[in-house]
């Protein structure tokens, strides 16, 4: 069957791209939340004036006019990795392949660079998409202030990945 969402790199200082991005971001983070059991989930802080401030790059998968998914990288604090800041579906398409198209797309982009990103260790979803693509865990930590392990997943350059 042919998928009936496209993904396309935005701009995403466009305020309305912005909010699009953010309402995508704020059903996944709490869809989320309520998977890992906690309260206080950081990235549902996360407002449309810090998305047009971001110096992340942005692509989305859209559905129509609709943004159903969203990634971003930036450079990693080192300035040598990519960091994928954040990986968003809307919960009403889990397990559509969006995750695996945005991811692939970054992957193809970036690739050449280590790639790292942070989740969950209770993630079972994002740690199984990431294994896929050669993600490995590198190390893993308690969240301040939730009763929340954190893992950090990097990718090594040019890694032979499943996809």
């Amino acid at each position: 069957m042919e998928r009936e969402w496209v993904v396309e790199p935005v701009d995403h200082r466009q305020r309305r791209i912005a909010e699009a991005i953010h309402a995508v971001q704020m059903k996944a983070y709490a869809a989320e939340a309520q998977l890992l059991g906690v309260q206080h989930f950081a990235p549902l802080q996360r407002t449309v004036a810090d998305i047009l401030a971001s110096s992340e790059q942005f692509t989305i998968a859209c559905l129509g006019e609709r943004v159903i998914g969203s990634i971003s990288v930036c450079p990693n604090g080192d300035g040598h990795d990519v960091l994928i800041a954040s990986l968003v579906v809307d919960p009403a398409h889990w397990r559509d392949g969006v995750a695996s198209e945005l991811l692939r797309r970054v992957v193809q982009g970036h690739g050449a660079s280590p790639l790292t990103v942070c989740t969950g260790a209770n993630n079972e979803p994002a740690l199984a998409l990431y294994a896929q693509f050669g993600f490995k865990e590198h190390r893993r930590w308690m969240a301040d202030g939730e009763p929340l392990e954190l893992v950090k997943l990097r990718r090594p350059p040019a890694a032979r990945h499943a996809r």
